[in-house]
């Protein structure tokens, strides 16, 4: 059975391409990559698309609130933060992520 977590889609008959995730075309797609194709049908009927704000926001949550096991994944963990900064600022949680960089900067 598919389940709603598909992320990847490459029918370039999609109407709804802005609802993937990870939308390529064919030809973008290099020698042992695997993607996963559906027509625009199965992935309505199994629930595959996303709202991409909502990811967006359950995204820079999940680092805001994610704790970091050693210095290696303090260190990614930070990079993400910094990455994410001017995502963050379109759903309002740039000063929560700001705050959760220092925070890992102190330790």
């Amino acid at each position: 059975m598919i389940d709603s977590s598909i992320s990847h889609c490459s029918n370039e008959n999609c109407s709804k391409k802005d609802k993937c995730l990870r939308y390529t075309e064919r030809r973008n797609v290099k020698y042992g990559q695997t993607y996963i194709s559906l027509t625009e049908e199965q992935c309505e009927k199994n629930n595959c698309y996303i709202n991409v704000d909502e990811y967006n926001k359950k995204m820079i949550m999940d680092i805001i609130n994610k704790v970091p096991q050693d210095e290696l994944d303090k260190k990614l963990i930070l990079e993400s933060c910094n990455s994410l900064l001017s995502i963050a600022k379109k759903y309002d949680l740039e000063i929560e992520l700001k705050e959760r960089i220092k925070q890992l900067e102190n330790k």
